[in-house]
């Protein structure tokens, strides 16, 4: 066995329990000196709970860690840190108040002598590890002025300058456009090189079989096995995860029957955004956009929702035509969307952004219906509000003790199906779904599909907008391909190929 093949951290029958669930059942699993080694499980499949316990943020109930061949006990993330243990969670533990240097050093500053802090020393280390990684950040500025993908960027910085022997990824790349993964996967090689042992978890198979020497799967917080690199199949994986293969995942929509046409967009342009974009969704229809990021597929969701202005061009539902901007109008004729970033919404309670963290499932559903939830006198009707959110808590299968729990305590899926009963409380014809499975798992996703089907047998017509190729392939009963602001390629149900698709979005031509 090689150095780069030998076992530096080691899980040993780990269990962990909390009230009433078994988190971590037995699990023993072996991480390589220098190996990408990824960890993949439906949500609630002990993922997270095993590396809090790496990480220091949870103790475990039995079992023991061991690291380049010794036992340890990692008591706090501040103890893991010391071990070479480096962390970037999947949300965000940034203080906002506090700039880039302060967040990146918190707990852990540069001293000189008497006790004073070196902020040119820790500024400087900053610049220079950004340089290596091709990152542009800026050491004094405020986190609350970060985008998600600079954040992210602050936590790989953060971990990185405790040169960690082992680094934990948890779903990295969900805030990440496409380039800004490459530079992601790049780092991620480079530290293999140096004998980091990596472990990288996450819903997106495809990144998972680009990347990962190894693949662990968890299942209800069991072990269920470890492949190879040369036993890396999607199916196979989604087989070990769920118990079922990648066939049956999407819903067969082979005698899916469309109605009339529902929504029409017509030379529909920004100036340097769009271009003469035109298309119709037709009840009971998915209509897909496809494309690279940033190709206009999101200016045009956003335009034909209201949320920004065109020069140009038509937008009408049920023949009925429609102003630029104005959403209020647009939920009053039946249009309905889900943004990308369910969990945005902090920022006022806007209906069209997403969840309000620190409020009930209650009122984050009944957030976009709340004009015709309210009386002359501007007050709720409670009881009827009650009503619908039930109805919708139980068609969409939410999970939760009840109505009142903070949506903050829910897990991915089932927030996501908050924001999609939020919408459906509004009685829409059409409805923009954008990313609907962004950062959820496989489990979750299956259910998120089953509902979608479910509107369009009801006559809903469906508008999504993703950038995970086989959903795109796998939904849609139409594909429209974005490049440079224009619709360069539509393509049937019986067309969609992930070839065509990615041609097109390139701005090749066929032969």
């Amino acid at each position: 066995m090689s150095v780069l093949e030998q076992d530096y951290l080691e899980f040993l029958h780990i269990t962990k329990n909390f009230p009433g669930v078994t988190a971590l059942d037995d699990v023993s699993m072996s991480v390589h000196r220098g190996e990408i080694h990824a960890l993949v499980g439906e949500n609630g499949a002990g993922k997270s709970t095993l590396m809090n316990i790496l990480g220091g943020n949870l103790q475990p109930n039995g079992g023991e860690l061991r690291l380049d061949g010794h036992p340890v006990k990692i008591s706090s993330p501040i103890d893991a840190y010391r071990k070479g243990i480096g962390f970037v969670h999947q949300e965000s533990n940034l203080l906002e108040n506090l700039s880039v240097c302060e967040n990146v050093f918190l707990g852990r500053e540069r001293v000189l002598s008497l006790g004073r802090t070196d902020r040119k020393g820790m500024c400087r280390e900053i610049r220079e590890c950004c340089q290596r990684l091709g990152y542009q950040l800026e050491p004094e500025r405020p986190v609350a002025e970060l985008n998600l993908a600079e954040r992210q960027s602050v936590e790989i910085v953060r971990a990185l300058l405790g040169s960690p022997r082992v680094l934990i990824l948890d779903e990295p790349t969900a805030a990440l456009a496409e380039d800004e993964v490459a530079r992601l996967f790049r780092i991620v090689r480079e530290l293999r090189q140096e004998g980091v042992s990596v472990l990288y978890i996450s819903h997106r198979l495809d990144e998972i079989m680009e990347l990962a020497d190894r693949v662990t799967v968890l299942k209800d917080g069991k072990l269920v096995g470890t492949l190879e690199r040369g036993e890396l199949d999607k199916e196979r994986m989604v087989s070990m995860m769920v118990g079922r293969v990648i066939e049956d995942i999407y819903p067969d929509r082979s005698q899916v029957q469309f109605g009339p046409e529902l929504l029409r967009v017509e030379g529909l342009t920004l100036p340097g955004k769009l271009e003469h974009v035109s298309f119709s969704v037709r009840a009971g229809e998915i209509v897909g956009l496809g494309g690279l990021e940033g190709q206009g597929q999101r200016t045009a969701i956003r335009a034909i929702f209201g949320d920004q202005r065109f020069s140009q061009g038509s937008i009408s539902v049920e023949d009925t035509p429609l102003k630029s901007g104005g959403i209020a109008e647009r939920i009053r004729n039946g249009v309905a969307y889900v943004t990308h970033d369910r969990r945005g919404g902090g920022r006022g309670g806007s209906p069209i952004e997403g969840l309000v963290l620190t409020q009930s499932i209650r009122k984050n559903s009944a957030l976009a219906a709340l004009r015709r939830l309210c009386t002359l006198m501007g007050l709720v009707k409670e009881d009827e509000e009650r009503t619908q959110v039930a109805e919708q808590m139980d068609s969409l299968q939410i999970k939760a003790s009840s109505m009142e729990e903070l949506v903050s305590h829910l897990s991915g899926g089932n927030q996501q199906k908050v924001m999609l009963a939020r919408w459906l409380m509004t009685k829409p014809r059409v409805l923009i779904i954008d990313e609907p499975t962004k950062g959820i798992d496989i489990g979750a996703r299956m259910s998120i599909y089953q509902i979608i089907h479910q509107l369009t047998e009801a006559g809903i017509g469906i508008l999504m907008l993703t950038s995970d190729m086989v959903e795109l392939i796998g939904l849609s009963d139409r594909t429209l391909v974005f490049y440079e602001g224009k619709i360069v390629k539509e393509l049937s149900r019986g067309e969609i190929t992930e070839e065509r698709v990615m041609k097109a979005a390139s701005g090749m031509t066929e032969e």
